[in-house]
């Protein structure tokens, strides 16, 4: 984590979809940016989304990541990752103000947005950089994507329906290393190891740290158990049955049977705000109850 001086001039502002009821907590949220003389840049589904197309204007992600000095992410974590995402390779610091349930990667609630623009403005915030997988086709009939895709949390590589068994063969920098048969196969960030992969029996990762995490989800042998590398690999995974491939929870890719996938860090980086230092640890013991007296 690096503190950071650059006060915070142009700020863009995401919102999560479909979620009308966010128009109270965006309308305040801008009304004390504006008044902080922070410039204001509304995400045009956003806009659309709330009716405000004709009262605001609006830009596209693209536009925003080239001119504005942080993105607000409104909504939950999923809103988080989704930008994450969208902002690949900007640079653009992040930070996630919770209006969903969980709000494991947000660090704010809207209540406390006054505290926030304070701080911002003042440069008195930090960034952490946390790393990001990319992944891309590397052999398949009838799947073409030219452009890699990437992933803040986990892929997850999944069987192709809801019953049956994913096969995948597994190679680490073209070493044949195992034979998975299982539900699935989490590929999973430091940051990710606190969502999907500690439900599926995986360990808890702190997020600075620059490993990639291997995570059997019901494996069909005993054998399978979970692992962590370091980032220097790229690792291969041949489908030996059809299946999918599902970026963050959120996209999800089928993949024909024969098809090679493969997975290495990302070239870029998540840059997400912290205000508080040491941020990670107080949300663990938030959200897991770790350091009580029972």
């Amino acid at each position: 984590m690096c503190k950071v001086n650059k006060k915070v001039k142009n700020v863009g502002i995401v919102l999560r979809p479909q979620s009308t009821h966010i128009k109270p907590i965006f309308i305040d949220i801008q009304r004390q940016l504006q008044d902080s003389g922070i410039q204001v840049m509304l995400e045009y589904s956003g806009a659309r989304m709330l009716n405000l197309s004709e009262n605001i204007e609006s830009y596209d992600i693209q536009y925003i990541c080239e001119h504005a000095d942080m993105l607000f992410s409104i909504g939950g974590d999923g809103t988080l990752l989704s930008v994450a995402r969208q902002s690949y390779g900007s640079n653009v610091p992040i930070l996630g103000i919770n209006s969903g349930r969980l709000g494991y990667l947000t660090i704010a609630m809207p209540n406390e947005i006054s505290n926030i623009i304070e701080n911002i403005k003042s440069g008195n915030y930090s960034i952490n950089q946390h790393l990001m997988l990319e992944g891309y086709v590397q052999e398949s009939v009838g799947l073409e994507i030219m452009k890699p895709f990437v992933a803040l949390n986990e892929f997850l590589l999944s069987r192709e329906g809801v019953s049956g068994m994913l096969e995948l063969e597994a190679s680490i920098n073209g070493v044949l290393f195992n034979h998975y048969r299982l539900d699935g196969l989490l590929v999973a960030t430091p940051t990710g190891s606190s969502a999907y992969n500690i439900s599926a029996g995986g360990s808890l990762v702190y997020s600075k740290c620059r490993n990639v995490l291997l995570t059997p989800v019901c494996p069909h042998s005993l054998t399978q158990r979970p692992i962590i590398l370091d980032d220097s690999f790229t690792i291969s995974f041949k489908f030996k049955t059809a299946g999918a491939l599902i970026c963050d929870g959120q996209q999800r890719i089928s993949v024909p049977q024969n098809s090679v996938i493969c997975i290495k860090v990302a070239q870029h980086n998540a840059n997400l705000v912290e205000i508080i230092p040491n941020f990670y640890f107080v949300r663990l013991k938030e959200k897991f109850g770790w350091g009580a007296n029972n």
